[in-house]
Protein backbone atom coordinates (compact mmCIF):
# COMPACT_ATOMS: atom_id res chain seq x y z
CA UNK A 1 0.00 0.00 0.00
CA UNK A 2 1.38 3.63 -0.98
CA UNK A 3 0.40 6.73 0.93
CA UNK A 4 -0.54 9.52 -1.28
CA UNK A 5 -2.44 12.06 1.79
CA UNK A 6 -3.76 11.65 5.04
CA UNK A 7 -6.60 10.36 3.20
CA UNK A 8 -6.20 8.61 -0.18
CA UNK A 9 -3.84 5.69 -0.57
CA UNK A 10 -3.00 3.13 -3.50
CA UNK A 11 -3.55 -0.57 -3.25
CA UNK A 12 -2.53 -3.22 -5.94
CA UNK A 13 -3.81 -7.15 -6.85
CA UNK A 14 -2.69 -9.04 -9.78
CA UNK A 15 -5.71 -7.31 -11.96
CA UNK A 16 -5.28 -3.48 -10.78
CA UNK A 17 -4.50 -0.43 -8.88
CA UNK A 18 -7.20 0.17 -6.00
CA UNK A 19 -7.45 3.72 -4.88
CA UNK A 20 -8.24 3.74 -1.12
CA UNK A 21 -9.84 6.15 1.29
CA UNK A 22 -8.86 5.37 5.04
CA UNK A 23 -11.74 6.51 7.18
CA UNK A 24 -12.91 5.70 10.48
CA UNK A 25 -16.43 3.70 10.57
CA UNK A 26 -19.50 6.00 12.01
CA UNK A 27 -22.00 3.28 12.56
CA UNK A 28 -22.46 3.31 16.25
CA UNK A 29 -23.64 0.09 16.28
CA UNK A 30 -21.06 -1.71 14.24
CA UNK A 31 -18.60 -3.72 16.36
CA UNK A 32 -15.63 -1.94 14.40
CA UNK A 33 -17.00 1.72 15.53
CA UNK A 34 -14.36 3.94 15.61
CA UNK A 35 -11.43 2.14 13.91
CA UNK A 36 -9.57 3.07 11.36
CA UNK A 37 -11.25 1.24 7.66
CA UNK A 38 -9.94 1.54 3.90
CA UNK A 39 -12.63 1.54 1.54
CA UNK A 40 -12.32 1.22 -1.80
CA UNK A 41 -13.18 4.28 -3.99
CA UNK A 42 -12.05 2.82 -7.70
CA UNK A 43 -10.53 0.40 -9.52
CA UNK A 44 -7.86 1.56 -12.16
CA UNK A 45 -4.92 -0.31 -14.84
CA UNK A 46 -2.38 2.21 -14.67
CA UNK A 47 -0.39 5.11 -12.03
CA UNK A 48 -1.45 7.71 -14.24
CA UNK A 49 -5.27 6.80 -14.01
CA UNK A 50 -5.87 6.37 -10.31
CA UNK A 51 -4.00 9.78 -9.91
CA UNK A 52 -7.11 11.36 -12.16
CA UNK A 53 -9.41 8.94 -9.80
CA UNK A 54 -7.79 11.34 -6.57
CA UNK A 55 -8.25 14.47 -8.75
CA UNK A 56 -11.84 13.54 -9.79
CA UNK A 57 -12.74 12.33 -6.06
CA UNK A 58 -11.39 15.30 -5.00
CA UNK A 59 -13.32 17.86 -7.10
CA UNK A 60 -16.65 15.73 -6.61
CA UNK A 61 -16.18 16.03 -2.99
CA UNK A 62 -15.94 19.50 -3.09
CA UNK A 63 -18.27 20.38 -5.46
CA UNK A 64 -20.64 18.49 -3.02
CA UNK A 65 -19.71 20.10 0.44
CA UNK A 66 -18.84 23.35 -0.65
CA UNK A 67 -21.83 25.73 0.00
CA UNK A 68 -21.62 27.99 -2.51
CA UNK A 69 -18.79 28.91 -4.96
CA UNK A 70 -18.49 30.43 -8.25
CA UNK A 71 -16.55 29.00 -11.38
CA UNK A 72 -13.24 31.28 -10.47
CA UNK A 73 -13.59 28.93 -7.03
CA UNK A 74 -13.78 25.63 -8.60
CA UNK A 75 -11.20 26.52 -11.50
CA UNK A 76 -8.72 27.21 -7.97
CA UNK A 77 -9.49 24.32 -6.59
CA UNK A 78 -8.69 22.24 -9.74
CA UNK A 79 -5.23 23.96 -10.18
CA UNK A 80 -4.37 23.40 -6.32
CA UNK A 81 -4.91 19.43 -6.97
CA UNK A 82 -3.40 19.44 -9.78
CA UNK A 83 -0.20 20.81 -8.38
CA UNK A 84 -0.20 18.74 -5.39
CA UNK A 85 -0.05 15.63 -7.15
CA UNK A 86 2.50 17.13 -9.70
CA UNK A 87 4.67 18.13 -6.76
CA UNK A 88 4.77 14.04 -5.84
CA UNK A 89 7.55 14.33 -8.12
CA UNK A 90 6.78 11.02 -9.34
CA UNK A 91 8.24 9.86 -12.74
CA UNK A 92 5.97 8.02 -14.32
Amino acid sequence: MIKITEKYYINANTNCYILQEKTTVQDKNSKNYGKKVFKDLGYYTTIESILKGILKTELRNYISKSEENSINDLVKQIRNLETYLKNLKLDI
